[in-house]
């Protein structure tokens, strides 16, 4: 009886133990941690009416009245690139950083955020406004530091995104005018010669 039992406990726990490598088999992995992307401004871009960029040699401002932008500095003109000033409003009104690299409360000199080399104000007609402060580019170029004021993180986003917004304010975005053709004028028609009177 001794040994027929020990048998049966022996089974039992084979049993169990292969039940339990095929249940873990089964058992999903965990999902890896993934690090919440930083929010850096959340506006309706509809909503913008200001836009101002600076830099330290350099600024533009547009405002928009009904549908259409205008610009404000560095003067007054009407004439200007709406898509392109649609465009950029849109991509800076929900701008998102592609990671967190600091706190806003740690020094902010390794990142050129002490003194930015590019300023972006939004404003919008129901009130809110956002202050985008973009600092020095990365090693490898790819991106550069951002942050804005009143914000908790320190972000990355693209130096290409900086580079057209940054033309904004070195080169306004005047629409470039229709050209107006001009009238093909027709050549004038050539009078023949006169045959020569033969001598007599």
């Amino acid at each position: 009886m001794s040994f027929r039992f020990t048998l049966a406990l022996l089974v039992l726990a084979i049993v169990a133990i292969a039940g339990f490598g095929i249940a873990q088999k089964e058992m999903p992995a965990p999902a890896p941690s993934v690090t919440p992307t930083p929010a850096l401004i959340s506006l309706d871009a509809t909503d913008v009416n200001d836009l101002d960029v600076k830099t330290s040699g350099s600024e533009t401002e547009l405002v928009k009245g009904g549908s259409s932008w205008a610009l404000s500095k560095p003067d007054q003109d009407p004439n200007v690139d709406q898509a392109k000033v649609s465009g950029s409003v849109a991509q800076l009104a929900q701008l998102k950083g592609s990671r967190s690299v600091a706190s806003t409360s740690a020094d902010l000199q390794p990142y050129g955020l002490r003194s930015p080399q590019l300023t972006v104000t939004l404003k919008t007609a129901s009130g809110k406004s956002a202050v985008l402060l973009v600092g020095d580019k990365t090693v490898d170029g790819n991106n550069a530091y951002a942050m804005t004021q009143g914000g908790s993180d320190v972000a990355l986003i693209p130096s290409s995104l900086v580079t057209s917004i940054t033309a904004l304010a070195t080169n306004p975005p005047r629409a470039t005018p229709t050209p107006v053709p001009t009238a093909t004028l027709a050549p004038a028609p050539t009078a023949e010669a006169a045959p020569a009177a033969s001598g007599g």
